[in-house]
C-alpha cells in the first residue's frame, strides 16, 4: 500500500482512538467518581492516543511519548481508559515489527519494569489486573514479531526474484549476442577467405565479398545496439520465420547450400516461438557453416495443429578441425536449450550418416489467446 495511504489510515486510528477514550472518560467522569477525571487527565489522554498517528515513522518516541502519558496518569491517580490503553498497545506493536531489533528487544525486556512499577503507583490494581496487562503487551508483541519475520520472508523472495529476473535477462541478452556475433563472425570469415582467394582471379567476386562483409558488419552492428538498447534509431532486427528466406540466402551467399522446405498450413504463431525458430536455424546453419567444412543443409519446417516442427539437418561434409557440429559452441547450443524451455518445448541433437541433425518441437497456438 502506497506510504499516503497508510498514513492516512494511521491518523484515522489515531484520531478514532482519541475520540473513543475521550468518550469513555466523559461517560466516568459523569457516573463514577469525578474527583478523579481532571483536565489534565483529559489531555494526557490526548497524548497517549493522537501519536499513533506516527507510530510508523518514529515508533520509539512516539512509544516513549504515550508510555510516559499512561505512566503520568497513573502517577496522577486519573484512570487510564481502554481506548488509551489500545493506543499505547498499537505503538508497542509497531515497535516490535518495524524499529531495530536490538532497541525492540530492550524495550520489550525492560516492558515487565514498567507495569509493575505502574501497579505499584496504582493502589487500587488488582493482581489479574496486573497479569491481564502483561498478556497484552505479550499479544502485542508476539503479533509484531510475526509481522516482522514476515515482511522480512517478503523482502528475501522480492531480493530473489529480483535476482532470477537479472539472471534471466543477462542470459537472454547473453544468447541473443551470441546468436548475432557468432552468425555475423563466421560468415564474415568465410567471406574474408573467399575474397583473398579472389583477389587477382576474380574482381568481381571479391567486391561481392566485401560488399557482404560491409552489409552483415552493419547488419550486427544495428541489431546488437537494438538489443543493448543504447540507440533508439536503430531498425527492430529482422528476425522471425518471416524472414527465413533471407536468412538462407545469407548462408548460400556464403558458400553452403540450403534447401529450405515448408510443410502445413503457414500461419502466424506466437512471437516467442517465432523467435526461437528463427535462431534455431540460424545457429544449426552458423554451426555448419563453421565447422562442417564443404557441406550442404536442409532446413525443414512443417506447421502442425498444436506444434511447429524443425529440423535441420547437414550433410556431405568433412568436419574442420575443431568440435563437431553437434557440440560446437557450448553457449550455442546450450542457447538453443533455453530458449527451447523457456517456451515449454523439445530440442535434440544428434549425429547422423554425413553431418548432424537438430529437431525441435515448438508449441504453437492461436495469437492472441
Amino acid at each position: 500500500m502506497p506510504r499516503h495511504r497508510l498514513d492516512y489510515l494511521d491518523w484515522a486510528l489515531a484520531l478514532t482512538l482519541a475520540g473513543l477514550a475521550q468518550l469513555q472518560l466523559t461517560l466516568f467522569m459523569r457516573c463514577c467518581d469525578a474527583g478523579r477525571v481532571t483536565r489534565a487527565g483529559f489531555l494526557l489522554t490526548l497524548a497517549e492516543t493522537v501519536p499513533v498517528a506516527w507510530r510508523r515513522r518514529w515508533p520509539v518516541p512516539v512509544l516513549l511519548v504515550s508510555g510516559g502519558a499512561a505512566a503520568t496518569q497513573v502517577a496522577l491517580g486519573s484512570p487510564v481508559t481502554d481506548f488509551a490503553e489500545l493506543g499505547t498497545l498499537v505503538i508497542f506493536f509497531t515497535v516490535a515489527a518495524h524499529s531495530d531489533r536490538r532497541l525492540a528487544l530492550t524495550i520489550a525486556a525492560l516492558t515487565p519494569a514498567g507495569i509493575m512499577v505502574a501497579a505499584l503507583a496504582d493502589r487500587t490494581m488488582q493482581p489479574f489486573q496486573v497479569v491481564w496487562h502483561y498478556a497484552e503487551f505479550a499479544v502485542a508483541w508476539g503479533i509484531g514479531e510475526v509481522m516482522r519475520g514476515r515482511r522480512r520472508r517478503l523482502a528475501e523472495q522480492e531480493a530473489r526474484t529480483r535476482r532470477e529476473a537479472a539472471d534471466a535477462e543477462r542470459r537472454r541478452i547473453a544468447r541473443e549476442l551470441h546468436d548475432v556475433i557468432a552468425h555475423s563472425l563466421s560468415v564474415i570469415s568465410i567471406q574474408a577467405g573467399a575474397a583473398r582467394t579472389a583477389i587477382d582471379a576474380a574482381p568481381d567476386r571479391l567486391r561481392a565479398c566485401l560488399y557482404a562483409i560491409e552489409t552483415l558488419s552493419r547488419e550486427a552492428w544495428s541489431e546488437m545496439r537494438w538489443f543493448l538498447d543504447v540507440d533508439d534509431t536503430a531498425e527492430p532486427p529482422r528476425t522471425g520465420l518471416a524472414h527465413l528466406a533471407d536468412l538462407v540466402e545469407g548462408f548460400e551467399d556464403a558458400g553452403l547450400p540450403v534447401d529450405l522446405v515448408v510443410a502445413g498450413d503457414v500461419r502466424p504463431v506466437p512471437a516467442d516461438t517465432d523467435l526461437c525458430a528463427y535462431r534455431i536455424v540460424q545457429e544449426s546453419l552458423t554451426n555448419t557453416l563453421r565447422h562442417a567444412g564443404p557441406s550442404r543443409a536442409r532446413v525443414s519446417i512443417g506447421y502442425g495443429e498444436r506444434d511447429l516442427e524443425l529440423e535441420i539437418a547437414s550433410e556431405g561434409g568433412q568436419p574442420r578441425a575443431g568440435p563437431s557440429p553437434a557440440s560446437a559452441g557450448r553457449h550455442g547450443v546450450a542457447g538453443m536449450g533455453d530458449r527451447v524451455s523457456l517456451i515449454g518445448g523439445e530440442l535434440s541433437v544428434e549425429r547422423a550418416a554425413g553431418g548432424y541433425v537438430v529437431r525441435a518441437r515448438l508449441p504453437v497456438h492461436a495469437v492472441g489467446t
